[in-house]
């Protein structure tokens, strides 16, 4: 039966020969190449992995996390939108993160995550601290050991330690746990936090750039920190500059004590550590400023009672220009004097251009000499706050139109 369908066969390809002109091997290269050109196909993973020869393909090896290398960028972001859903502005801020930038091709941060989120740091400890994610795994156990031999209340109070070196660590948990028996608290964290009623986190936060008042003595540090709550120092700015704290408590007590006195409405801590003749023209200054407010209790009376419009007429037109709160009251006083007294300009042009109250008296004088030295006398003050650039076209243009038209009288700036 095969030999006879091979004679059909070869018949059929005799009379193919015979109406083409095309020789019988390209016939026949014709008829089996759509047949010899076509690829074996490739075998699939699942396949082999199950027949393959090899018994060493057929071996189950559990995936460990250890072993993962190269977490590529989409695979963390991913991991840290499965477990935390974070948002897109918050991705952005972890994923900017130097050290997060520089470690994640090379380390499995998602371990750390995982490691980290075991142990209860929270989501928005990780917000605030990108480069947990960064952190060698062998080292970070370790340090999750040491700082859990304290009496810590929650393990984020303390996520902003993790940045430190083991040694360094070590060192800083023997101090505080060397005062377990001596603190209420326990801990020299919680005893800031409850004395300055602020929350572990952002204690630490602000501690963890300035080890040295964890580890300077207790009393020394408790005095100097009183001193700062009895004279009314804001929490934050004692957190924001502890430097202060390395002074005597007496020298502290007698900085604020001075600060008080002058009448300082804000005392601040630089007060306590900068040099002497800083602090003397510090508190000369507030003297002065109380002198020149004299009964009025603020910059916004005072210059309502100049300008002879009421207090809410009068914050109104500082509020045009905003930088004009932060004008010390003794410049206002001098620049009123000038324009009100000598220049002859009204209450109305001043509370129309307020920043005037900010622009340096010096150039203003000057600028008005020389514009009374052209005779001319501006309509308003826009153009003595101007820059120099149109400061100078606008007299320039004021002389030339002098010289075409010498009875002019004014122009406006």
């Amino acid at each position: 039966m095969l030999r006879n369908l091979v004679r059909s066969f070869e018949t059929a390809l005799r009379l193919h020969a015979a109406t083409s002109p095309a020789p019988l091997h390209c016939s026949r290269r014709l008829l089996f190449s759509q047949y010899e050109n076509q690829k074996s196909p490739r075998k699939s993973l699942l396949t082999s992995a199950t027949f393959g020869g090899n018994e060493a393909d057929n071996d189950y090896v559990p995936y460990s996390q250890d072993q993962e290398r190269g977490t590529k960028a989409r695979v963390l972001v991913e991991a840290l939108r499965e477990r935390f859903r974070f948002t897109h502005a918050e991705l952005e801020r972890i994923m900017s993160d130097e050290l997060v930038h520089r470690t994640y091709r090379s380390r499995s941060l998602a371990h750390t995550l995982d490691t980290l989120m075991l142990e209860g740091v929270s989501r928005n400890s990780f917000v605030e601290y990108p480069w947990l994610l960064s952190l060698d795994n062998k080292r970070l156990t370790l340090k999750l050991q040491l700082i859990k031999s304290m009496d810590m209340r929650d393990i984020n109070h303390f996520v902003p330690f993790l940045r430190l070196t083991v040694p360094r660590l070590r060192k800083l948990v023997g101090a505080l746990n060397s005062e377990r028996n001596t603190i209420p608290q326990q801990n020299r964290v919680y005893y800031i936090s409850e004395k300055l009623e602020v929350s572990p986190e952002i204690v630490t936060k602000y501690l963890s750039k300035r080890l040295f008042i964890l580890e300077m003595p207790f009393e020394m540090f408790e005095k100097n920190l009183q001193h700062m709550i009895d004279y009314n120092v804001s929490p934050i700015n004692i957190l924001k500059d502890l430097w202060a704290f390395r002074y005597t408590p007496k020298s502290v007590q007698l900085r604020l004590e001075r600060a008080k006195r002058a009448k300082k409405d804000k005392i601040m801590p630089w007060m306590v550590r900068c040099p002497e003749p800083i602090l003397q023209r510090s508190l000369k200054l507030s003297l002065d400023e109380l002198k020149v407010l004299g009964e009025f209790s603020s910059v916004v009376e005072y210059l309502a009672h100049r300008l002879g419009f009421n207090p809410s007429e009068t914050k109104t037109i500082m509020d045009r220009h905003p930088q004009v709160h932060t004008v010390r009251v003794t410049k206002i006083k001098e620049v009123l004097d000038y324009l009100l007294d000598e220049a002859k300009f009204t209450r109305f042009e001043i509370a129309q251009v307020p920043r005037i109250l900010c622009h340096s008296l010096k150039t203003t004088k000057m600028r008005m000499d020389e514009l009374k030295s052209h005779g001319c006398r501006p309509s308003s003050l826009v153009i003595i706050c101007r820059s120099r650039r149109e400061y100078d076209k606008f007299l320039q243009h004021w002389i030339s139109q002098t010289r075409n038209s010498p009875n002019t009288e004014s122009i406006r700036g």
